[in-house]
């Protein structure tokens, strides 16, 4: 069982309003005892336990975050279960459940804020966000939590500046960009401090891979949404993309890269339509039928072959226990897709959709 003693120690004397000075007092040690007891360098001696839980007028199982260690348990379960949502209302259902539940919870207030930003009207959630902003800057003290806070916070001020009635410009969006470490500090990029003995040293190389190819999928699809760039350039860059891609997973595993690579051949799809291409529209969009077809019908756990990723495991649902790869493609070109009338009741558009059929 873990034991939450100094983290208690620590939160009941802010919660009374308490020095460190003025609880040592009460308990006859010095401020230096009590400052040791909160950073876990030492515990006060058992027979004192009794004393400390009356002085907060607590039970001794509260003080020693027993209840927290069994919250813990359960916070654990359900971020898990929230991440893995792709279903927008069952995404609102776990975050709006976590929040009432563990409201203080950093790793909660930090999904509620995404969700805010991501999910819901950013725009009228401005308080919401910017109190929860703050409050995870201010006190929370893993930096994992406070730079994905910043993440979510400059897409949050980017939507704010393309705002013709907010106040807010790039420049501000620009100030929290520059506090953010650079690619090159991640954790991903440390593998080769491992020893070559290490049993999870080449996981870690094909993790920092795989990262990198994240991070240029990333980069390259931001071309798509810049009109500044020609359309057959767009084309061309996406068409590289793909065919990068398809050359690092010879294997015709994606892993992590499954989702990017059935977006990617709509993106292409949908370029050549806007550019009056209908039939090597209809070629990458089925292409992306096929792909989806293909993720649904492999195992949950499956292993790549590919020269860079062999032997690496690739569960589907790291990309989501609710997710159906042809439900959403089928969302896509049903639904979201500006497509016209004529376009999607040809026979060959019908025939895709036909297969798409769960």
């Amino acid at each position: 069982m873990t034991i939450y003693l100094s983290e208690s120690i620590k939160r009941l004397r802010r919660e009374n309003s308490l020095t460190q000075e003025a609880l040592a007092e009460f308990l006859g040690v010095t401020f230096q005892t009590v400052s040791n007891w909160e950073r876990g360098e030492s515990y006060p001696d058992i027979t004192m336990l009794p004393e400390i839980a009356s002085f907060f007028k607590i039970s001794i199982e509260e003080l020693l975050g027993v209840n927290k260690a069994e919250d813990e348990k359960e916070i654990k379960r359900l971020l898990e279960e929230h991440d893995n949502f792709t279903d927008n209302r069952l995404i609102k259902e776990s975050i709006y459940h976590l929040k009432d539940k563990y409201p203080n919870d950093f790793r909660v207030q930090l999904r509620y804020m995404g969700y805010l930003i991501n999910f819901d009207d950013a725009t009228k959630n401005t308080k919401k966000i910017e109190a929860l902003y703050q409050n995870i800057q201010n006190n929370c003290t893993k930096d994992s939590i406070r730079i994905c806070a910043k993440r979510f916070y400059i897409h949050y001020l980017e939507l704010l500046a393309r705002d013709e009635n907010s106040d807010v410009t790039f420049s501000d969006c620009e100030k929290i960009i520059k506090e953010m470490p650079r690619m090159r500090d991640g954790r991903e990029m440390y593998f080769n401090c491992y020893p070559e003995n290490h049993p999870e040293r080449e996981e870690l190389i094909q993790e920092a891979i795989e990262e990198e190819i994240f991070l240029l999928d990333n980069t390259i699809t931001r071309y798509l949404y810049d009109e500044r760039y020609p359309s057959e350039y767009r084309i061309a860059l996406l068409e590289k993309a793909i065919n990068f891609f398809s050359f690092i997973y010879e294997d015709g595993n994606y892993g992590r890269m499954w989702r990017f690579m059935l977006y990617n051949y709509g993106h292409v799809g949908m370029l050549y339509y806007k550019a009056g291409n209908n039939e090597k529209a209809l070629e990458y969009f089925r292409k992306m039928c096929e792909t989806a077809i293909k993720f649904d019908s492999m195992d949950r756990i499956t292993v790549m072959d590919s020269v860079m990723f062999r032997g690496k495991k690739f569960d589907k649902q790291t990309l989501g226990t609710t997710y159906i790869a042809r439900i959403q493609i089928k969302e896509l070109l049903t639904e979201r897709y500006p497509l016209s009338d004529e376009f999607r009741n040809s026979r060959k558009f019908k025939a895709m959709l036909d297969a798409l059929k769960v």
